[in-house]
């Protein structure tokens, strides 16, 4: 019995341990691909892929429509008579359908979507934002398809060869024509052969087994579905939504830099995306021990302050090596941008009472919140500041989520005894990153982002104390491993 509880063990972290790496390994590639994309591209040209991008991620929630979420959770329970597999390619082809609805209206709108983009009209723009956005529905499904199955190795090889597509590929054409419009044709035709290949590859495997579409399958589905296309569109409107005012108030270099400042930032997505396998089935299972999961809410708070912070400190060797000098303006906002990441990552700690009370149609007025602050701090900041305004306007954004989130999911389920360690640790990050961003002297920034780090130590100690033991059980217990297998 023991043996068998060990062996499950192993296995679950083995999955865990599978599904992140492909995580790390995309955090890789976006270091290898930063300094060689902003060497090549001028901030301008990089700004019209980045609102290309943007653009995509505001309208792909249309195909999905929750199908791929409702996908997720029948695969193990499937609906009616369908199977796993006719699940699977039931609900792509709703995506399918969808998808080829919304193409109809890019193509119909096509003259103004590509002004808004690239600033004219070039039908190929039109065309590769058709491909582009197929290619992702079908790689959101693929994806999905291998964790369900828990296929580790076929979600790396595609979770990697789309990031090197997104991110570093089309840096090969900039070699010779280092144009935006160029590498966003370039970029779609490559990630489209890369969805075609995965998506037929997934779909031969589901072959066999009969769909069942019947009016129960679909209502069902349905049901599940459709409520949760407002929160998901919410949230992907809500991320690009600086990208876009920035090209209405500002110009293409402002996206550029702006997201040059996002894309450093988001170095701290290696301990979110850590987080977001972990944290969830931790909850589940330790739900009925409540001191556990405020204890390690704790540690998740500090250990992702303190990492911003430390970011801050070494903004300028992480640029130094990574970043183009054309881009170095981004420096100003980058400690302002850290925020949203942060905000995000504790909010998904602190809003589990949410999950846990199956309430998550009550996600809605959060991304109503949220969005609500960032168009109204947008439309408030960026004509006066900028791309500093616009770095704001996601913090603030950011903080009015988690603000949010904590009141409604701590209704629910308290994952926190003592708000007040959280509070003093994200004043004190956003003091340091305010000082960042008005400082003159580069110095007055650095000196201030030390301080805080003794401060947040100060403020988090029992909570530092409890993870320096963790740390150190965890290298007792290694070693003691080591030494017995000697």
């Amino acid at each position: 019995m023991r043996n068998e509880k060990e062996s499950i063990s192993n296995s679950f972290i083995k999955r865990i341990f599978g599904f992140s790496m492909a995580s790390w390994v995309n955090c890789l590639i976006s270091f290898i691909a930063t300094p060689i994309t902003t060497a090549l591209f001028a901030p301008s040209e990089l700004g019209k892929i980045n609102l290309f991008v943007s653009y995509i991620n505001i309208l792909v929630p249309f195909a999905y429509m929750g199908f791929d979420q409702a996908y997720v959770r029948f695969c193990n329970e499937p609906c009616g008579k369908n199977t796993a597999k006719s699940l699977f390619r039931l609900c792509l082809h709703i995506s399918l359908i969808l998808s080829a609805a919304v193409v109809a209206v890019i193509v119909g709108f096509g003259k103004r979507l590509s002004y808004n983009i690239v600033g004219n009209y070039s039908f190929a723009i039109v065309i590769a934002f058709c491909v582009y956005f197929l290619a992702t529905v079908l790689l959101r499904y693929t994806g999905l398809k291998a964790r369900m199955e828990n296929n580790v190795k076929d979600y790396f090889v595609q979770a990697v060869s789309s990031t090197t597509i997104m991110k570093l590929s089309f840096a090969i054409v900039a070699l010779q024509y280092p144009k935006g419009e160029i590498a966003i044709i370039f970029k779609a035709a490559l990630l489209f052969f890369c969805a075609l290949f995965f998506g037929v590859r997934a779909y031969i495997k589901c072959k066999g087994d009969k769909c069942d579409s019947s009016k129960p399958v679909m209502t069902e589905l349905s049901r599940f579905a459709i409520p949760l296309f407002p929160t998901v569109f919410l949230s992907m409107l809500n991320t690009s939504l600086p990208q876009v005012f920035l090209k209405r108030f500002v110009d293409y270099e402002a996206i550029g830099i702006y997201s040059n400042a996002g894309t450093i930032a988001g170095i701290i997505t290696i301990l979110q995306s850590g987080l977001n396998t972990f944290w969830t089935p931790f909850v589940y299972e330790y739900y009925k021990q409540r001191e556990k999961i405020q204890k390690m809410h704790r540690m998740v708070s500090f250990v992702l302050i303190a990492f911003a912070l430390v970011l801050i400190v070494c903004k300028d060797l992480v640029y130094y090596i990574l970043v183009d000098k054309q881009y170095w303006a981004s420096k100003l906002i980058m400690p302002m941008m850290l925020i949203s990441p942060v905000c995000v990552t504790i909010a998904e700690t602190l809003g589990m009472g949410i999950e846990l009370s199956k309430k998550t149609y009550l996600k809605l007025p959060v991304y109503c919140v949220n969005i609500a602050v960032n168009v109204g701090a947008c439309v408030i900041l960026i004509p006066q500041f900028g791309m500093v305004g616009a770095a704001i306007a996601s913090a603030l954004a950011a903080l009015s989520m988690l603000i949010v989130k904590t009141i409604i999911g701590e209704r629910f389920y308290k994952c926190s005894d003592n708000y007040t360690a959280l509070v003093l640790g994200m004043a004190i990050l956003l003091a340091v990153s305010a000082i960042g961003c008005v400082a003159q002297a580069r110095w007055i920034g650095t000196i201030a982002a030390w301080v805080a780090i003794l401060a947040l130590c100060l403020v988090y100690r029992r909570t530092l104390k409890e993870l320096t033991a963790v740390v150190k059980g965890l290298i007792e217990g290694w070693l003691g491993k080591r030494n017995a297998h000697k």
